[in-house]
């Protein structure tokens, strides 16, 4: 899995890896990757475990989510933790990504978007079939994009802000 750390205003990183666990060496990156990340429970397309967004915020990106997925086949979903628990951020976003089986196994192309606000950090974690639509310096553009919001504790509109260049720079501009 390759990684690319970015600077931006809240000491963002970016994954750039597998978001699926389908081959033997894909396991063993995932339980490296995963070593000392709790478990969490897949509630949807917007996993909000840090408790950030209303039921109205997330019930609105969920269904922003769903279009972009109809539209594109790509699977995109918002992952929201109270802690990373010491783990790094791209780490603790590709094993979602792993362990949650994001995107289509046979094309790698799920996006994982992980906000842990309290330790001010954000991570766009991609399948490797997400590499070309989505570059590195396009997922900084959405990360700083979002960060502004973030500032402000304006959760919600944030990740929509990040969903929407996501999704205009991989097929579903609406």
């Amino acid at each position: 899995m390759g990684r690319v750390a970015l600077v931006a205003p809240l000491a963002i990183l970016l994954g750039a890896g597998g978001c699926k666990a389908a081959s033997e060496p894909a396991i063993a990156r995932e339980t490296v990757a995963c070593d000392g990340i709790p478990q969490m429970t897949l509630a949807g397309r917007v996993t909000d475990a840090a408790d950030v967004l209303t039921t109205e915020e997330e019930a609105r990106l969920s269904e922003r989510l769903a279009r972009y997925e109809e539209r594109t086949q790509h699977q995109m979903i918002v992952a929201t933790t109270s802690s990373l628990h010491g783990a790094r951020v791209d780490n603790f976003a590709t094993c979602l990504g792993n362990r949650w089986r994001i995107g289509r196994e046979d094309h790698d192309d799920g996006l994982v978007v992980l906000i842990a606000p309290q330790d001010r950090r954000v991570a766009i974690s991609t399948g490797l079939g997400m590499e070309k639509l989505f570059p590195d310096d396009k997922a900084l553009d959405a990360v700083k994009n979002m960060t502004t919001y973030f500032k402000r504790a304006d959760y919600a509109d944030g990740v929509s802000a990040g969903v929407e260049a996501i999704a205009a720079q991989t097929g579903d501009p609406q």
